[in-house]
């Protein structure tokens, strides 16, 4: 039997399936004398006239490369890769080579394929003439395509080091970011529907491996925060431990100066000693401030909580604030605040910040402090005239060392700790702190409490 007489036998049962175009095209190719072989032709039809692939794309996709996404350690991630293409595209062996972040290609796994070598450092130019020409090359290509001559003799140099028959380049935006080495098929060779299915499952390879490198640098970059956040605390505490000591004894001594216990003292004499008293008492509450702070992150704060009068709370410490001239306080609790409950000196030490914070800032007009019941926590605010704050300030003067006037030549002194430890003490007690403001109309600053015992303490049960 002739060409001719399979042609035509396989067209008469085709037809009803193929339709009228798929005939017409037959005859011509027939007629024209163009001899194909049976199997290239089948693709040919199937590919161009029934728009047909032999992968099924939906499958693999959901089988395979949605599940490879998933992992995102680099060790259980790159012979997956390899595993799952030799299944899908029916592959003897694969190997992946990888770029590092210095530049430099090296072999990560291998699966069913034994290279010969793993030297990549005489493959330079080829790797160069994958990234600019993007393209899946094979080593009948090297033999056959006119296109890849420049590169032909370290290309077929290269196959033979890695075993391989077909190398697939991975990408990641315009960079190459590896080299898929892929054996012999079991079936046929490396025909364009195969071609095709490689270049999408690269891009899905190239970006799980993307995705998996980030996702170790993020672990790597988390660990060495955790580690310079637990010697920054520990530096702290270790610090103020340290200047606590003799800021106490400093101190001590300049009251009893200032007292008379070594004699009379002069103006002159007294002024420098009141000075020195202050300044001791003012890095000490420094030190003070370092000290809860790091305790609060080294969740090492323990609160005796009970419960709290606010209304007596604010009226003593409205006592110890020094209002400038022409700013009066005035505390709008009462009898019917309802208790709260917490750490009656810790509470103490959130309200007596928000008060001097507000005298310091208000050169003239009110500072006012209310509370409102809110479901099960009491809402206290504390409200100003002062100079306010700027929006894009207002949520950064509740992170460490930062002041609303963070100049040089701000007039205020501090650390800029204080909203910050308020802050985290609020919510150790089950609360939380919030800011409203303007500049030049004030600010007030919102915190909630908890009115019934809750378990959300790092201290002693809480006492009715």
């Amino acid at each position: 039997m002739n060409l001719a007489q399979i042609s035509m036998r396989f067209w008469a049962a085709a037809m009803p399936a193929i339709g009228s175009a798929a005939a017409v095209l037959a005859v011509l190719l027939v007629a024209s004398g163009l001899v194909l072989r049976w199997r290239e032709f089948c693709s040919f039809v199937r590919r161009h006239v029934l728009r047909r692939s032999r992968y099924d794309y939906r499958r693999i996709f959901q089988e395979y490369l949605e599940r490879l996404g998933a992992i995102t350690d680099r060790h259980e991630l790159y012979p997956a890769i390899l595993a799952a293409c030799c299944r899908i595209v029916g592959v003897s062996g694969a190997s992946l080579v990888v770029r590092d972040s210095k530049d430099s290609f090296q072999m990560k796994a291998s699966c069913g394929l034994k290279p010969f070598g793993f030297d990549l450092g005489s493959y330079l130019s080829f790797l160069d003439w994958l990234e600019q020409n993007r393209r899946i090359v094979t080593r009948r290509d090297f033999v056959s395509d006119k296109s890849v001559r420049p590169i032909k003799s370290e290309g077929l140099r290269y196959c033979v080091q890695f075993n391989s028959e077909a190398c697939v380049p991975l990408f990641v935006g315009d960079r190459l970011y590896g080299v898929m080495n892929l054996g012999a098929r079991r079936k046929g060779g490396y025909d364009p529907d195969t071609k095709d299915l490689l270049k999408l499952m690269s891009v899905q390879f190239a970006i799980a491996i993307h995705n998996a490198n980030l996702y170790q640098a993020m672990l790597r970059q988390n660990r060495n925060l955790h580690q310079a956040s637990k010697l920054k605390t520990q530096l702290l505490a270790n610090l103020s431990h340290e200047l606590r000591t003799p800021l106490t004894s400093i101190i001590g001594l300049a009251e009893l100066m200032e007292e008379g216990g070594d004699g009379e003292l002069t103006e002159e004499q007294l002024m420098h000693v009141g000075l020195i008293r202050k300044g001791g008492d003012r890095l000490l509450a420094t030190v003070t401030s370092m000290m809860d702070l790091s305790k609060i992150e080294a969740n090492n704060l323990e609160l005796e909580v009970q419960k709290v009068n606010m209304a007596r709370l604010v009226d003593k410490i409205s006592e110890e604030i020094k209002l400038k001239k022409g700013t009066s306080l005035k505390n709008n609790l009462g009898d019917s605040t309802p208790g709260v409950y917490g750490d009656e000196k810790r509470l103490a030490q959130v309200v007596r910040h928000l008060l001097d914070n507000a005298a310091k800032f208000t050169e003239r007009g009110t500072i006012s402090v209310g509370a409102e019941k809110r479901g099960d926590m009491l809402q206290v605010s504390i409200k100003d005239t002062g100079i306010g704050i700027s929006r894009d300030k207002q949520k950064a003067i509740f992170d460490g060392f930062v002041q609303g006037d963070g100049s040089i030549t701000r007039e205020h002194e501090g650390l800029g700790l204080g909203l910050t430890i308020s802050r985290r003490l609020v919510e150790l007690h089950g609360g939380r702190m919030w800011l409203q403001s303007r500049v030049g109309r004030g600010s007030e600053f919102n915190f909630t409490l908890p009115l019934k015992p809750i378990g959300v303490y790092s201290g002693a049960a809480a006492r009715n």
